[in-house]
């Protein structure tokens, strides 16, 4: 085929390809959803449809005015604002349930879903038609000096009925949404021509400028650790005051019985007694130790295998010989303990320590979890009784009023039930004002350390209550994990450089 003839059909694909975005998702939205369902577009709704418009019309400019590089440019940006308006709708309501959305479905997907089907679509095709387009050189050629090309009959019916469709979604769009400055809603009502039932709002502005981050709602700081304070990152001021506490009393004052060092060359993150050792963690490494705090065996975790891990903020065991650690973003892995572990099956998981412990295997392996209430939140604390785990949020530079408890199948690992305990505070007072970094499950109850304001608060599981308040010495200046051994109740803490284990009673 002479490049001629490769140049013609290079314009005839670009008008088909540019008619029919505008023919088929825009003109179908537009009359038949518009006027014969009356569907009415939200803001990001217009936004897409805009851009499959500004689409298909550079598309006809090329072909009226022959290829030029702006006219290409044109199109990828639009395109890249089509995908980017369509990728944030679809991400709006791609977790919900079966059969919820937004809107109309067709066959069954909802029309934003398209909307992202159809701007890759364009990338497809685009690809494809330059794919056999001919040598640049003869775009000139054909174009023989003239500033424009001639229609053909199929380019001029195009344009016609593609003019036809702009101009009605024009028309749509002024009496569903106006004119400056009054702009598209994000629920809009069903399209009527009635004006009682047509609504023009300008509340699209309201805070449209106002905490700009790339992030957004994810812009949340990582919670205090250890071994990486974060008190002026989240805007948090700890202190170690129980007068200061949120709670309207405080029923009971713990005293220090004894106070010993733990020799450890890390900051302590998290320590709990299991099964007749304890447990400790610092960021990514965990050590199992005897009584006398002499490490029997450790590892360093592979935070970044799989599903990745954030600092381990618990350990609790798992079924009848095995561990589940916890990382600060739900995310977890469920090991255990072999002495003849493959180490080249375990390297994955593990850093140091594949010969000595398992990741991989029956009933192991890392997950993530899905809460609701506590989604935007970090946690910092973990326990469990025989049937559930239970993680605490902490507050953040984001929102530092709520406290959240999550309840997760250990069967499944699935989130059972979320709440926020009641309980008896000060006025103008939440129970944000804690910061819980461990939990002990006894008798019933959460036992929740915060290390702000020095105040275990203890939590009825089934009443969704805090039924008693306990406060611990100031002495304790940054307490790390909280655990019971012996009927007798041990706080850790990180502080002067050294882990400190304090008995209270």
């Amino acid at each position: 085929m002479c490049e001629l003839n490769k140049t013609k059909n290079f314009y005839t694909l670009m008008c088909l390809a540019g008619f029919l975005i505008i023919l088929l998702p825009v003109g179908i939205a537009n009359l038949i959803f518009g006027y014969v369902l009356k569907d009415s577009p939200c803001t990001l709704c217009w936004g897409q449809r805009e851009a499959m418009i500004f689409i298909g019309v550079i598309a006809l400019f090329i072909v009226r005015y022959g290829l030029k590089g702006k006219y290409l440019a044109a199109l990828l940006i639009m395109t890249a604002f089509g995908l980017y308006q369509s990728f944030a709708h679809f991400g709006n309501h791609a977790h919900r349930d079966l059969d919820q959305g937004f809107g109309l479905a067709v066959f069954g997907i909802h029309t934003y879903f398209w909307a992202e089907v159809v701007f890759w679509a364009v990338v497809l095709i685009l690809g494809v038609i330059f794919a056999f387009a001919p040598k640049f050189s003869t775009f000139e050629t054909e174009m023989a000096g003239e500033k424009f090309r001639q229609w053909t009959k199929f380019s001029f019916v195009a344009v016609l009925i593609s003019t036809f469709i702009v101009a009605s979604n024009v028309f749509q769009a002024f009496v569903s949404t106006g004119v400056p400055p009054y702009v598209g809603q994000g629920d809009p009502v069903r399209f009527s021509l009635n004006p009682k039932y047509i609504i023009w709002s300008d509340k699209g502005w309201s805070g449209l400028w106002q905490n700009l981050s790339f992030l957004g709602k994810r812009d949340v700081k990582a919670p205090d650790y250890a071994f990486a304070p974060a008190s002026e990152k989240l805007g948090i001021v700890f202190d170690n005051d129980s007068q200061n506490a949120p709670f309207a009393k405080i029923d009971e004052n713990l005293q220090i019985t004894s106070e010993q060092n733990i020799s450890f060359d890390k900051p302590i993150n998290t320590l709990d007694f299991i099964g007749g050792e304890f447990v400790a963690s610092s960021k990514f490494d965990v050590a199992f130790m005897d009584e006398n705090f002499n490490i029997k065996s450790a590892f360093e975790l592979d935070p970044y295998f799989s599903a990745t891990i954030d600092p381990i903020i618990g350990i609790i065991p798992y079924m009848q010989d095995k561990f589940l650690l916890m990382g600060s973003n739900k995310s977890f892995l469920r090991f255990g303990k072999n002495e003849n572990a493959d180490e080249v099956l375990q390297y994955a998981d593990f850093i140091k320590g594949a010969d000595k412990f398992e990741g991989q295997g029956k009933d192991l392996g890392r997950g993530r979890l899905d809460t609701v209430r506590a989604k935007f939140h970090h946690v910092a604390s973990m326990t469990n009784d025989a049937n559930y785990l239970y993680l605490a949020t902490v507050p953040n530079n984001k929102n530092a009023k709520d406290f959240i408890i999550s309840k997760v199948s250990l069967k499944d690992r699935v989130l059972s039930g979320e709440f926020s305990p009641k309980a008896a505070l000060k006025e103008g007072k939440t129970l944000g004002d804690l910061y819980v970094s461990s939990m002990a499950f006894k008798d019933g109850k959460i036992y929740a350390l915060s290390k702000n304001h020095n105040v275990i608060a203890i939590i009825d599981i089934a009443k969704e209550e805090v039924v008693k308040v306990i406060s611990y010495p100031s002495e304790i200046k940054n307490a790390r994990s909280l655990f019971f051994k012996d009927n007798k109740i041990y706080i850790l803490s990180y502080q002067d450089g050294s882990n400190k284990l304090y008995t209270l009673k």
